[in-house]
């Protein structure tokens, strides 16, 4: 799907209907606008909290107007797969609550979890384009 900045809420419910994981993967290069449609699919999920970028804090977490969490991760900072471990990353993606993860490649060669992986790609400076691929 190509989208622009005008399309964020199309974007996001054609994210929520093509996902097949209740764990988004988000990847893309920096300024892609990840965190942007991140924050338009928070809103279709209907989260009552303010969504920002967690690049400092690692974890952000957000309750939904039906008292479920969604927990936002940012993985750009982590160095090793210990980090992850540590923070319990993975214990996160086995729960039944939705993740969403912005640069989730330091676990991606090693991730055996149902996730779906949404990668932002620049077309232009105003539109991008989204790819899904479930791993399910």
């Amino acid at each position: 799907m190509i989208y622009s900045k005008n399309d964020l809420k199309k974007a996001s419910k054609f994210i929520i209907k093509n996902c097949k994981s209740k764990n988004y993967l988000f990847k893309g290069k920096v300024g892609a606008g990840k965190t942007t449609l991140i924050k338009e699919l928070c809103l279709n999920m209907n989260v009552k909290d303010n969504v920002n970028s967690p690049t400092f804090s690692i974890i952000n977490e957000y309750l939904t107007n039906s008292s479920n969490y969604i927990y936002h991760m940012d993985l750009f900072r982590l160095e090793s797969e210990n980090e992850v471990n540590d923070l319990g990353i993975i214990e996160y993606l086995e729960n039944d609550d939705i993740v969403i993860i912005e640069w989730p490649e330091i676990i991606l060669n090693n991730l055996n979890i149902k996730h779906s992986l949404i990668e932002i790609d620049y077309v232009n400076e105003n539109k991008r384009k989204l790819t899904i691929t479930n791993k399910v």
